[in-house]
């Protein structure tokens, strides 16, 4: 699990308190970041096959791959709105 949330932190830097906090509260955020680490690993076994795989076969797979990194970052985005949501919302309690 380190080692997964390591890959993810090392392509998604910007986001990586966001990966831990999704990674330990959202099912959801971790199926995604299952697929994405599988796909990934994907990849890098025919980037080394012998004989290669086709390029249309590697383009959908890097389609995928795109696809994939744009959903985790609605999520990074959506959980950053949340946590300033809660941010605000705590701050309020303390006030009243």
């Amino acid at each position: 699990m380190a080692s997964n949330l390591s890959l993810l932190k090392d392509r998604f830097p910007k986001w990586s308190r966001s990966i831990e906090l999704l990674t330990k509260k959202n099912t959801s955020f971790q199926s995604l970041s299952d697929d994405y680490l599988l796909l990934t690993e994907q990849i890098r076994k025919h980037r080394d096959a012998d004989p290669p795989i086709s390029s249309a076969d590697s383009a959908e797979l890097n389609m995928l791959l795109t696809e994939l990194e744009q959903e985790m970052i609605i999520y990074f985005e959506e959980n950053r709105k949340g946590a300033k949501d809660e941010t605000i919302s705590t701050k309020l309690q303390r006030r009243t």
